[in-house]
C-alpha cells in the first residue's frame, strides 16, 4: 500500500513539475479548429479508423528522434498491466505501430501527443487538461449508462444518445490533437529551411502520462506526466536533430 502511495504521489509531482517548461504548444485545443481547420476535419473523421494515430505516431518519431527504430508500443507511458509490459510489444516494427494506431486510436494520438511534449520540454495548458477531462467525464457517464441500460431496458435509448455524443466529442477532441502535432511539425519545418534551429531532447518516461479515455469500448487506465528535466539546454544533441 505504501509503495501504492508512493507512486501515485511521484506522479502527482510529475505532473506539477511540467508546468515549469517554457515551450508551449503553437495553437491549444480550443483554437485548432480555427487555426488549423482542415487538419482538424480530416483527423477527426480519420481518428475511429486509427489514420490519425498512425500518422501523427510516425511523423513525431520521423520528425523527432530516430524514426521507427525509436518505436516502442505506447512509448513507455503505459504502467505495466497484469504483469505484460507493453515496451517489450514490437519495438521498432511498422507493424506494430499500425497495429497500435488501429487498435487503440484515440490512446494512441494522446501517446503521440504526449511523445512530443516531453521531446520538446511543452508546458500543459489548462484548457487543453479540461476538454480532455470533459471528454473522459462523457465516456465515463456513456459506460455507467450502459451497465445501467443491461438491468434497466427503458435507459437504452438515453445511453445509446449519451455514446454517441461521448463518442463524437471524444473523436473531435483526437482531431484537435492531430491539429496540434501537425501545426508543431509545420513550424519547425518552416524554421528548419530558414536556417534557424530547432532545440529538442531525448524524451524520458520517469512516470506514466495522463492519456486522454478512449471510447466506451476502448477505456484505459490514466496515469501522471512524465518528469521534464530540470536543467536548461540551449540545443539538442545530434542524433536528436530534425532530419535533413
Amino acid at each position: 500500500m505504501k509503495a501504492k502511495n508512493g507512486q501515485k504521489q511521484a506522479q502527482y509531482g510529475a505532473v506539477m513539475n511540467m508546468q515549469s517548461n517554457q515551450n508551449t504548444f503553437g495553437v491549444d485545443l480550443k483554437s485548432a479548429w480555427c487555426q488549423e481547420p482542415l487538419a482538424c476535419c480530416c483527423f477527426t473523421f480519420g481518428a475511429p479508423c486509427g489514420f490519425t494515430a498512425c500518422w501523427t505516431r510516425s511523423k513525431v518519431l520521423d520528425t523527432y528522434v530516430e524514426g521507427i527504430s525509436d518505436f516502442k508500443c505506447c512509448q513507455g507511458y503505459i504502467p505495466p498491466c497484469c504483469g505484460v509490459s507493453f515496451d517489450g510489444c514490437c519495438p521498432g516494427s511498422i507493424l506494430g505501430l499500425c497495429c497500435e494506431g488501429c487498435c487503440f486510436p484515440v490512446l494512441s494520438v494522446s501517446i503521440a501527443r504526449i511523445h512530443l511534449m516531453d521531446i520538446k520540454r511543452i508546458k500543459p495548458d489548462p484548457c487543453d487538461w479540461q476538454i480532455i477531462q470533459c471528454s473522459n467525464c462523457l465516456q465515463l457517464v456513456s459506460c455507467i449508462l450502459d451497465i445501467v441500460a443491461v438491468f434497466f431496458e427503458p435507459v437504452t435509448y438515453l445511453a445509446t444518445l449519451v455514446d454517441c455524443i461521448a463518442d463524437a466529442f471524444t473523436f473531435s477532441v483526437a482531431g484537435c490533437m492531430g491539429a496540434q502535432v501537425y501545426h508543431e511539425i509545420t513550424k519547425d519545418a518552416e524554421l528548419k529551411f530558414k536556417g534557424q534551429p530547432v532545440a529538442v531532447m531525448p524524451p524520458i518516461a520517469m512516470a506514466y502520462p495522463v492519456a486522454m479515455a478512449q471510447p466506451v469500448s476502448q477505456a484505459y487506465p490514466t496515469q501522471g506526466y512524465p518528469v521534464p528535466p530540470q536543467q536548461q539546454y540551449t540545443g539538442a544533441p545530434p542524433s536528436y536533430q530534425m532530419e535533413r
